[in-house]
């Protein structure tokens, strides 16, 4: 793993990446997808267990991947707009490296966990529409995502989770941001959702409005509901569970990162 920083205008940021190494008996080059991370955390922080748990599963299916530690709340700096600018600029950067690390520009995924998912989720909503992208920055997106896997996300900052107004205005005092379902368009890029029924962080609301909200712009998209799991699961095995915390784990949720890889699959992009 490699920690880099990157310049968005004035604003600097960092991205941990996992880059695969060429096999050297290959006798033809082979251009690998790249899954962008957003771990989740209440937008006031990042948790580990959906960073390099996360990106590690990716590299065993061929997948290079970035974790963005995207914009949170702190010292008054709200998450929008910098953390679409810094995605932008995540996506744009990656046309540096696609030589020197086999990239395939035309399969990057970006995979959101909870408040990461919100992000993932605005951003296919704004930013590959031109006229919401032009409210948000005026550079040009030269790289766009072809898919998005969002994992328990927040969709609509109205809809359970944030609790308080407070924080929902911590998190962006401009509405513009907060409900994610309501900027998608004809143009938003393919979507695995999935999530626990009984999650009691993230009302499983969040999923089914951006779901419904595809399904009536006739958008390509796959959604997975659980019976039962707690918020934050990550992959729901030992690998992510936290010393002690039985709950972490959960067998048959677990399933949902061999349905996503599937899911890829059945879209060319595996």
């Amino acid at each position: 793993m490699e920690k880099q920083k990157l310049m968005y205008k004035n604003h600097e940021f960092g991205i941990d990446t996992y880059w695969l190494d060429p096999i050297s008996d290959f006798t033809t080059e082979v251009k690998h997808p790249v899954a962008i991370i957003f771990p989740g955390g209440r937008f006031t922080f990042q948790t580990d267990r959906e960073a390099q748990p996360i990106a590690l599963k990716f590299a065993s299916e061929g997948i290079h991947a970035i974790v963005l530690h995207y914009q949170l709340i702190e010292d008054n700096t709200p998450v929008y707009p910098l953390a679409l600018q810094e995605t932008a600029t995540v996506l744009n950067w990656l046309q540096s490296q696609a030589k020197i690390h086999q990239i395939d520009l035309n399969k990057i995924i970006l995979v959101g966990f909870s408040a990461g998912g919100h992000v993932v989720a605005d951003f296919n909503s704004i930013m590959t529409d031109k006229t919401s992208q032009n409210k948000v920055m005026l550079d040009e997106l030269e790289v766009l995502p072809a898919a998005n896997i969002l994992c328990y996300p927040v969709i609509d900052l109205t809809a359970g989770y944030p609790r308080t107004m407070e924080h929902r205005l911590a998190v962006t005092p401009d509405r513009f941001y907060w409900r994610s379902q309501e900027h998608l368009t004809v143009n938003a890029k393919p979507t695995f959702i999935w999530q626990t029924v009984d999650d009691k962080t993230v009302p499983v609301k969040n999923s089914l409005l951006y779901a419904e909200k595809m399904e009536k712009l006739n958008l390509p998209f796959e959604l997975h509901l659980f019976a039962s799991g707690k918020h934050g699961l990550s992959l729901g095995t030992y690998v992510t569970q936290q010393p002690g915390n039985e709950l972490h784990l959960n067998d048959f949720v677990a399933n949902w990162w061999e349905l996503g890889m599937n899911w890829l699959k059945s879209i060319n992009l595996l």
